[in-house]
């Protein structure tokens, strides 16, 4: 029963590329930039309220950090505001690549 589903699904998937003209290839291309682009809207809206939060870029944030003992939660937001700016940046170099 399942297999008659899969192959009766792709059958209705291939009409559909077919009357759009659009490859797997084109399509699959297509939905891994529209994937890329939502991580890093993502990760950039995560810098953006570290950044709206402290009032400084991560860069300043981080030279302030390293040089005096912070709180608990400002360790914690120097650990998530790193990650995120890593994240933005390499989904932001993936972009570029595929641009």
């Amino acid at each position: 029963m399942l297999e008659h589903t899969t192959i009766q699904n792709e059958k209705i998937v291939s009409q559909i590329f077919s009357h759009l003209h659009v490859s797997r290839e084109m399509m699959l291309s297509e939905v891994a930039l529209l994937l890329a682009s939502q991580q890093a809207s993502e990760w950039r809206m995560h810098v953006e309220y570290f950044k709206k939060k402290y009032g400084k870029n991560f860069q300043e944030f981080d030279r302030i950090f390293q040089t005096q003992n912070g709180s608990y939660e400002t360790e914690n937001d120097w650990m998530d505001w790193k990650f995120a700016s890593e994240s933005y940046e390499y989904w932001k170099s993936i972009l570029e690549q595929m641009q």
